[in-house]
């Protein structure tokens, strides 16, 4: 028999939960795919042919990542984290969900406001601040093995593993949130299809990438505006769980 734990929150976020705070999403008609070439903005093979083109890309979202503030949905799920026993799993690269007071988010595909240095392994909080064409790495001092602490096309994403370990083993009385995803990069689908657990679904309008019949709650709109409503659908199930527990 497996040991008793506490009921689990897995919150697996997406570019929609940040597009209502004013940060552009990547694959949307008018998003960031539409304006610039994945291959030489976000390519893991080419991106040191492109370093130029990079640096600027990069400080333009940090600019743009300043200029914000988080949204309800934001502070709705760093309450859930006050609460329940939450993983925050996110795709996104801004740090709205820690400035919303989220303490513990895994980001599956690196951080905006660090960088790294593929000589020496070295990362390092740069916040808004642009990064100059001359910065080197302050441990190595290396120029050219520096680069943007994010996960690019044709390379590892490293906190996969805790994700596959997060989405392992889900019980009836865990929950799930999906918020702002296309699924296409990441088949959340893949993960819970088939698990007992209560999945609830948000996004901005259908999507081909999700399959809405997996889930318990499908809410279509924008995810500020139907935080409020998520924060019911979560709240009354844990409540639920605490009043079978007791009766």
């Amino acid at each position: 028999m497996k040991p008793n734990r506490e009921p689990k929150l897995i919150v697996f976020t997406g570019a929609g939960l940040s597009a209502d705070s004013g940060i552009p999403t990547f694959r949307a008609d008018t998003g960031l795919w539409a304006d610039h070439d994945v291959n030489v903005v976000a390519n893991g093979m080419t991106w040191r042919n492109h370093r130029e083109t990079i640096r600027k890309f990069y400080n333009d979202r940090r600019d743009n990542l300043a200029s914000v503030e988080p949204n309800d949905a934001h502070r709705t799920i760093a309450k859930w984290e006050s609460l329940y026993n939450t993983t925050i799993l996110t795709q996104n690269i801004d740090n709205l969900l820690e400035r919303a007071g989220c303490a513990n988010v895994i980001h599956l595909h690196g951080e905006l406001t660090k960088m790294k240095c593929v000589a020496c392994g070295n990362v390092w909080d740069i916040e808004y601040n642009q990064v100059q064409e001359e910065d080197r790495c302050g441990k190595c001092n290396s120029l050219k093995g520096t680069r943007p602490y994010i996960v690019f096309f044709h390379e590892p994403a490293p906190n996969y593993a805790k994700m596959h370990a997060t989405f392992k083993d889900l019980r009836k009385e865990d929950c799930v949130v999906v918020i702002g995803t296309s699924g296409e990069v990441i088949s959340v689908d893949a993960h819970i299809y088939d698990k007992p657990c209560l999945k609830v679904l948000n996004n901005l309008e259908p999507r081909r990438g999700i399959n809405e019949a997996y889930y318990d709650h499908a809410l279509f709109g924008r995810a500020s505006l139907l935080s409020k409503e998520l924060d019911i659908i979560v709240e009354r199930h844990f409540n639920n769980l605490r009043s079978n527990l007791h009766a």
